[in-house]
């Protein structure tokens, strides 16, 4: 396909561009993001070693692979941001709270470096416009705490289908507790979209384990072949622990801090630790703060920056997602206007009024693939993924 003239100079000679490998085969468009949190290098770091490496795909690649490095002026600094998150903006964009409306308003760093990160991805996107069904992005990113290799994924059914492929756990839906994710922009764009935390952010461990998964993801994706053996050494690099159930999991509770210097997480806690409720985990301003439920311990926070001090999820019942994944595909979406306290606002969402729908309105409509969030107190704004 001839790409367009502002299109190519976008992808020439750009140095947020780290790597990009193209086959005269033809096969799937695979798009990296690493680095979005400056404190985060593994990915960046594992994207470099793949790199150096890429001639050993001659013969058996196929497609395209880009890989685009996030927050460059934090990653120069080694912080987790400038003045924002750079991956809590991404649904700013087209609402009242879009910077680009703030006339006269210094603007974060973080919004500048997303504007160029978004050129780079519709750049992509219009280069391949012809194969928009072959296009799957991951971003890669890191933890605070000790921790054992997951993926992140917005709950849709390609979602899943391509999540599964990968021996860790599985935490669904994240996009309702921590809103305006690089993901959540993508998947909205309407491709597959899946986040990897290859573990603790400075253990070598995590490189090694974003280096196998993007060898694995290369193969899943359809970019490359690997061999039996190859698989086997990829997949036991980023297998889990053995107390960790190698399944889906949902978040039950989500703790936000609004100050992070204020927040103290008392130490020893990994990624899905188990926890009894009334668990000591933290302290905010001084006061202690125990697990109001029981589950597994998740990204609890160990940094001065953040607002997530941390989550608790629980295993989701491989029954309930099979019943999930029928409904979705059914035609049971039309009747849901006619549930009491439930209007229709568009062709894919629904309001709630709680005051009326009172009873198990967010297992329904999450069982039927909907995005749940809070528009008010008694009002929930349900969008199909």
């Amino acid at each position: 396909m001839q790409i367009k003239e502002a299109d190519k100079e976008v992808l020439e000679d750009n140095e947020r561009l780290c790597w990009h490998y193209n086959s005269e085969k033809p096969g799937p468009v695979l798009v990296l993001l690493v680095g979005i949190h400056g404190n985060e290098p593994a990915g960046v770091e594992a994207v470099k070693r793949i790199a150096k490496k890429s001639a050993n795909f001659e013969g058996r690649f196929y497609g395209s692979v880009y890989a685009i490095a996030g927050n460059l002026k934090a990653l120069e600094q080694g912080v987790r941001y400038i003045d924002t998150d750079l991956n809590r903006l991404w649904e700013l964009f087209n609402t009242s709270r879009d910077y680009s409306l703030k006339n006269g308003a210094v603007k974060p760093v973080e919004y500048l470096e997303s504007l160029e990160i978004k050129r780079v991805i519709e750049a992509i996107i219009n280069r391949h416009a012809d194969q928009l069904d072959d296009f799957v992005f991951a971003d890669l990113h890191t933890t605070s705490s000790q921790s054992c290799a997951f993926i992140l994924l917005n709950d849709t059914l390609s979602n899943r289908e391509l999540a599964r492929k990968f021996p860790v756990p599985q935490i669904l839906g994240i996009e309702e507790n921590i809103q305006g994710t690089l993901l959540s922009y993508i998947n909205n764009l309407g491709f597959r979209a899946l986040g990897f935390e290859a573990g603790a952010h400075d253990d070598e461990i995590s490189i090694e384990r974003s280096v196998a998964f993007l060898h694995l993801l290369l193969h899943q994706a359809g970019n490359i072949e690997l061999t039996d053996v190859e698989r086997r050494k990829y997949s036991d690099i980023i297998e889990v622990y053995e107390d960790v159930p190698n399944t889906y999991y949902e978040v039950i509770h989500h703790k936000l801090v609004d100050n992070a210097e204020d927040f103290q997480m008392i130490e020893g806690f990994e990624n899905f630790i188990p926890i009894e409720k009334n668990t000591p985990l933290a302290y905010e301003h001084g006061i202690l703060i125990r697990a109001p439920k029981s589950g597994r311990i998740f990204m609890p926070l160990y940094q001065k920056k953040g607002h997530d001090g941390f989550l608790i999820v629980k295993e989701v019942s491989p029954f309930w997602l099979e019943v999930s994944g029928y409904l979705r595909r059914s035609s049971v979406h039309g009747f849901l206007r006619f549930l009491p306290g439930v209007t229709r606002t568009g062709n894919r969402s629904f309001e709630v009024d709680l005051n009326v729908a009172r009873f198990l309105v967010k297992d329904i409509f999450h069982l039927l693939g909907y995005r749940v969030t809070e528009k008010n107190e008694f009002t929930l704004i349900c969008y199909r993924r």
